[in-house]
Parts: structure tokens; sequence; C-alpha cells
């Protein structure tokens, strides 16, 4: 597998995109709106409305990701998520079609990464106190009780009653790491029913974009160094598709001097550690959500194993050393800028 090497680079971005936005707002053919939800930004651009449809459709696809949200979010009341962990060693849940959509495909996953991507992860989350308060390390023996109930094999799905069910009581399942992209790709899906001729959306750096630029040219997606956030590290030139990554920089703490991430090795209860980023290329952003999340725990070596098993999904990761490692479909395209 070729390297490459380059400066550390993590996060995604979308560049020859402001141009053309700040250019053409006026004429009514991009729109661009703004909102926050998932706990992150979502920006999204749309191509080829009148400005007022391109108004009432841009508040029409951040409805329909609001109630996903709501539907998939474990943090939400009355959730699908939250439902089923609170039913967990007790009965089955009957959900959203949605959710059911949603688990299907993080177990597909999760069997294809051999749990190195495993939406039961809940209860090591809360060990750590990653979403509810501040994260600490917690107990060496904290992490060894709760591991126990982590286990992707065991969740139940009855796809004829449209019920999900954790069998041993404290199980929790978290989608975060796949149920945004999802919702990005709903919010896409929406846009083109919608008639936009082009539209992006980036949800927190899971991408997807539809449609070819106005021009003609490839979107142009970087991988930003962000230790300097004017610089990249690599471009990935894309004609349509989704992006993701998963960083140790997007979420951490430090403690006794020592940093500590959020994405968890679902076999040790530790963050995992390997890698700097990993970023999936797919055609649909629920995929390369999940396979970022993956790929980072697998590491380089058996991470770019798994993406090669894959057909249609290619990616880049960041060893610890600075170095750009690409699958074999990428590594004649990506760019890398002169230093």
């Amino acid at each position: 597998m070729k390297a490459i090497s380059a400066k550390i680079a993590v996060t995604l971005i979308l560049i020859a995109l402001l141009g053309p936005i700040l250019g053409g707002c006026s004429s009514g053919k991009v729109y661009t709106k703004t909102r926050f939800l998932m706990d992150t930004k979502v920006d999204l651009v749309l191509y080829g409305l009148p400005a007022g449809q391109a108004e009432s459709a841009a508040e029409e696809i951040f409805k329909e990701m609001g109630r996903l949200e709501n539907v998939l979010s474990r943090y939400v009341p009355g959730s699908d998520v939250n439902r089923i962990n609170a039913a967990a060693g007790r009965v089955p849940v009957e959900v959203q079609p949605e959710t059911i959509a949603v688990v299907q495909k993080a177990l597909e996953i999760a069997r294809l990464s051999g749990g190195a991507f495993d939406p039961t992860v809940g209860p090591l989350l809360e060990v750590w106190g990653w979403g509810a308060g501040d994260p600490a390390v917690p107990a060496a023996q904290d992490i060894i009780d709760v591991l126990p109930l982590v286990g992707y094999q065991s969740v139940e799905i009855d796809v004829h009653r449209s019920t999900v069910f954790l069998p041993l009581p404290d199980m929790k399942m978290d989608l975060g790491g796949i149920a945004k992209g999802f919702i990005v790709d709903r919010g896409q899906a929406l846009a083109k029913e919608l008639s936009c001729s082009a539209s992006y959306i980036n949800a927190g750096g899971d991408i997807n974009i539809e449609g070819r630029k106005p021009d003609g040219k490839d979107w142009r997606i970087a991988i930003q160094d962000p230790r300097d956030p004017q610089e990249w590290a690599a471009i990935i030139p894309l004609q349509g598709g989704s992006v993701a990554t998963s960083g140790d920089y997007q979420r951490s703490f430090k403690e006794n001097g020592e940093v500590f991430h959020h994405i968890l090795d679902p076999h040790q209860g530790m963050p995992a550690t390997g890698l700097r980023s990993a970023t999936v290329v797919a055609p649909d952003a629920m995929a390369a959500d999940a396979l970022a999340t993956a790929v980072f725990v697998l590491g380089r070596k058996d991470g770019l194993k798994l993406l090669e098993s894959l057909d249609g999904i290619e990616g880049v990761v960041i060893d610890l050393g600075g170095e750009i490692h690409a699958s074999s479909g990428l590594v004649s395209k990506i760019e890398i800028p002169s230093s």
C-alpha cells in the first residue's frame, strides 16, 4: 500500500465552493442555509432552484432531518433508541421503519468489521462520560463490568413486527456513529425529490454530494490539518457521493497529561490507537459514517484491508507519524498540495 508523507490532517472541508456560492446567491441559482442539528452545524447548499422555492425546500429538508434526529438519538426522551434502551432485558420495542433500516445497516457493518464498529457501545460511552456530563477516565473495573454488555451479536430484530430487542438488562444502543450519515442521506434524497440540479449537505464532516457542479468540474474535498486550519494534507476529487471522517481530535479531553478521545475500541473499552484519522468515500453517508469509525478502530493495515474488500468504497488514513495511506482506488487520484 502506497504511503504518502504529509502533515497531520483530519477535518473534512469542501473547497472551491465558497466562490460559486458567494458569487451566485443573488441570482437565485445557489441557495445556502445553516442549521444546528444532531449536536453539530449542518450546512446545506442547493443549486438550480428559484430563491423562494429554494428557501421552502431547505426548510422541508431541515424539518425532515430534525424529525429523524428525534427518532434515532438515544438522548431524546421517547425516541426509538431511547425506548429500546429503556426496555433492554424486558421486551422488544416497536420502532419506525427508519430505525429498522439504520439498525440493520449498523449490524451489517459490525459483522463486516468484526465488531470494530458496534452499535451497542452505549454502556462504554456512558462509563467514560461521553454524552452525559464531563468525560473522565473510568476505573479499570468499571470498564470490565460493562464490557459484557457490548455485543452486536445479541441484538434481535423482527422486521415483520418492526421491533428491536436488547436481551440483556442495562444494554444500550448508540447509533451516533451511523445515524448522522443516514439523516444526511435522507436530506439529500429529499433535495433530489425537490428538483435541485445539485446539492451538498455537510453535517459536522458527514458529507453527501448529489449532482455535478454547475461548471461541470469535480467537487474537491480536502482533508484539513487541524493544527493549521489554513492548510490541508490531501484533496479528494469527487463527481458525487459521500465522505465521512473519524479522528482522534474531534472530541477529546486531557487527564494527567494524557489525551483521551471518544472513539472507543468495543473489544477493549479504551480509546482506539494507531491512527490520527480515517476518511471513507462511499456512495452514501450512512456507510461512510460507520465505516470511518470501523477503520479508525481497526488501524491502518486491517482498516485498509476492510476497505479493499468492499465494492465502491475507498478511503484515506493518517497514521500517528503523519503519513497518509490511501486505498487502491484513490492512491492515484488524491492530490497532495506542495508545502
